[in-house]
This record gives C-alpha cells, sequence and structure tokens, in this order.
C-alpha cells in the first residue's frame, strides 16, 4: 500500500508539472493578438436601442457558433427591420475549435469597446477577423481601406528579397484560389545563401469566391513594395483578406493544408531541422522512461529482497529444548506449519482488533484456521 501511494504521488506530480509546462507554454503561443480595426476611418452614431440589442445577439452568436464550427460563419438579425445587424468571422486556416472561439470571442468583447457607437466595425487580431454592419455584405469584395504592417528588421538585399517574396506569395495565392480552393494557404521556403527560411500565408474571407479571393490578394500584394520593400517581414490586410511574410513560423501546421510549392525543394533545411528536433524530442522521452522503470523494479526487487527474511512457510512455532536453554531451529512435528499469508489473512494483518495481549515472545493475536480452530 505504501509503495503504491509513492508510486501515485511521484507520478502524479510529474503529470502536473507536465500539464502546467504544456498549459503555459501553449497558452503563451496561442493567446490571440490585437492587429487592428477600421474605427478611425467612420464616426460615431445614435444607435437605436434595437440596433444595440440585434448588435449584442450577433456577437453572442458569433462567439458560441466558432467552438464547433470550422472557422468561419456569418448570421444575420433583424433582417426584417431597419435595425439589422449582420455579423461574420473567419478564423485563420490553421486555427479550429477552442483557440478559435477563444480569438472570436475575445474580439465580440472588444470591438465594442474600440468601436463604440459604430453601425458597422472591423477588428482584426492574429488569429481571426470579426465584422459586422447594418448593411448585407456577404459575398461582397471589400479592399479598402487597408493596413500595412512592415517589420522592424531591415534586408541586405531588398531588391533580391523582394523579388523572391512575392514570387513565392504568388505560389501560395495560386494554392488557395485553385489548386486547394480553400482560401488559404501557408508554407515555407529556403532561399539560398545566409537568407535563410521565409514563410508565408494568405487567406481571404470564405464568403468570397475564388476569383474575388485572386483579386483581393494581388490587391494587398501589390501594396508591398510601397510600404515594406526594404523589411524582413510584412502584412497587408484589409476586410476582405490578408497577406503575411516573415523570417519565423507564425503559423500551425494543419494536416488538411495541402503543402505549398518550394522555391528550391531540394534545400529544404526547415524540414530536416524540425526532424531532428521531434527525434531528439522523443529519444529523449523514451530514455527518461526506461530509466524511471528500472529504477522502480530495481526498488521492487530491494523491497521484495526484504519481505523474503519473513517467508511465507515459516512455522508458527519452534521446539524448545531444554537442555539447550534456547530456541532450535527445527521443526516441531506435533505442530503445524501454517504459511504467513494465512497468518496475515486470519488476523487482518495483525490487526488491533484481534490482538490478545502481549508475553515474552511479543504480541499475541487471534485468528481463525480453515478448519474452524481459533
Amino acid at each position: 500500500m505504501m509503495e503504491t501511494k509513492l508510486t501515485t504521488t511521484i507520478l502524479g506530480f510529474f503529470l502536473l508539472s507536465f500539464f502546467i509546462c504544456f498549459t503555459t507554454t501553449r497558452a503563451q503561443s496561442s493567446s490571440p493578438n490585437y492587429v487592428g480595426d477600421d474605427c478611425k476611418n467612420s464616426t460615431e452614431e445614435s444607435l437605436t436601442s434595437g440596433f444595440k440589442t440585434n448588435l449584442n445577439s450577433v456577437l453572442s452568436w458569433l462567439s458560441s457558433d466558432a467552438a464547433t464550427s470550422k472557422g468561419y460563419n456569418h448570421t444575420a438579425i433583424g433582417t426584417a427591420t431597419g435595425d439589422a445587424v449582420y455579423g461574420l468571422y473567419d478564423c485563420r486556416g490553421d486555427v479550429t475549435g477552442t483557440f478559435c472561439q477563444f480569438c472570436v470571442s475575445t474580439a465580440a468583447s472588444d470591438i465594442v469597446q474600440h468601436c463604440p457607437n459604430r453601425s458597422s466595425a472591423v477588428i482584426w487580431y492574429n488569429y481571426c477577423i470579426l465584422r459586422y454592419s447594418n448593411h448585407d455584405f456577404f459575398g461582397n469584395l471589400t479592399i479598402t481601406p487597408s493596413w500595412q504592417f512592415p517589420g522592424t528588421k531591415n534586408t541586405t538585399n531588398s531588391t533580391q528579397e523582394l523579388q523572391e517574396a512575392e514570387t513565392y506569395m504568388q505560389s501560395l495565392i495560386k494554392n488557395a484560389t485553385v489548386e486547394t480552393n480553400l482560401l488559404y494557404a501557408m508554407g515555407e521556403f529556403n532561399s539560398g545563401g545566409s537568407s535563410g527560411e521565409r514563410y508565408g500565408f494568405v487567406q481571404c474571407s470564405r464568403d468570397l469566391t475564388s476569383d474575388q479571393c485572386r483579386q483581393c490578394l494581388n490587391a494587398m500584394l501589390d501594396q508591398v513594395p510601397k510600404c515594406c520593400a526594404t523589411k524582413v517581414g510584412w502584412q497587408v490586410l484589409a476586410p476582405s483578406c490578408l497577406i503575411k511574410y516573415d523570417d519565423f513560423m507564425f503559423y500551425k501546421i494543419t494536416t488538411s493544408q495541402a503543402p505549398s510549392p518550394l522555391l528550391n525543394s531540394g534545400n529544404n533545411k526547415g524540414t530536416s531541422k524540425t526532424k531532428t528536433v521531434i527525434i531528439i524530442i522523443v529519444s529523449v522521452l523514451v530514455a527518461l522512461v526506461l530509466l524511471s522503470c528500472g529504477i522502480y523494479f530495481l526498488w521492487r526487487k530491494n523491497q521484495s529482497n526484504h519481505d523474503a527474511l519473513l517467508s511465507e512457510t515459516t512455522p508458527i512455532s519452534i521446539h524448545y529444548n531444554p537442555y539447550q536453554g534456547q530456541g532450535d531451529d527445527s521443526l516441531n512435528a506435533d505442530l503445524p506449519t501454517i504459511p504467513l499469508f494465512w497468518i496475515r489473512q486470519n488476523t487482518n494483518n495483525f490487526s488491533d482488533s484481534c490482538k490478545l495481549g502481549e508475553g515474552g515472545f511479543g504480541p499475541v493475536y487471534k485468528g481463525s484456521l480453515q478448519d474452524g480452530t481459533e
């Protein structure tokens, strides 16, 4: 019983430590970060109570629906009145489930704070976009207003970097709108030399057609030379689409995402590094498990050797030799030999409730044998 509790405690401690570490790391890497909104381009209005009620209902529905959808949906409330509200959310293609809901819920809560008393608004996070309006915008291509976010790092060869980036982003646009028709795509490539890996992501609001998506993404890519030609990373977005490019992996790999084309498939260093890291992590975990099992079995073996000092076939009495004045190890043929585990079982493991008293040889217990003898 004691070793079982000890083992359970140790195992629980390691599991709890792993869970805390895993949860903390995952939460830090998955928290939605505010990117921007379009409220600076609109003015506050005097909204009716009916519109506010419908808006709250739409935002609440979007938040709850995000938990069970595939990352995108839209709804409308009050379409038969003048207080109609149309709402849409679209999570990044590599984000679904609880992460998507977390981002959409955050956006639904923040949009009324960032954009108070607006009849229409758009808010972006790194994992999702949320829109609402008093006009039906579903299926309409919206590329204005747009926002540019250049990175902080400067390129060593801006002309070559920009050319390779535009070529690669065009391949992602084709992947998103023609090859997979998912309206989003992500991937990495290596241009060789000292530049290293680059990562790209494109996505459109999934209420658009493939042609509308391609038109929107190309419009965003056309802005890059003007805003971000000398930067390693950048992001350009509009209410209907976004493009992002950087020197680190800012997206998650998903099984549903088809692999995007690589400019230099023979120099895929990123994939090799990832495989190496996975192999190292698995090897370390296996070694730790084997080491833990070895320590546990050695400990149990030592415990077994210690318990073996009291053999389960030890007789219950020792013949007394009055001439020697001390115990003799020979067995008394007139008395039965009873296994120790029977004694433990019939005295309730030497329970105090079965204890009759103590003598010169130690405590005396009462027990019942199989034939009824006490």
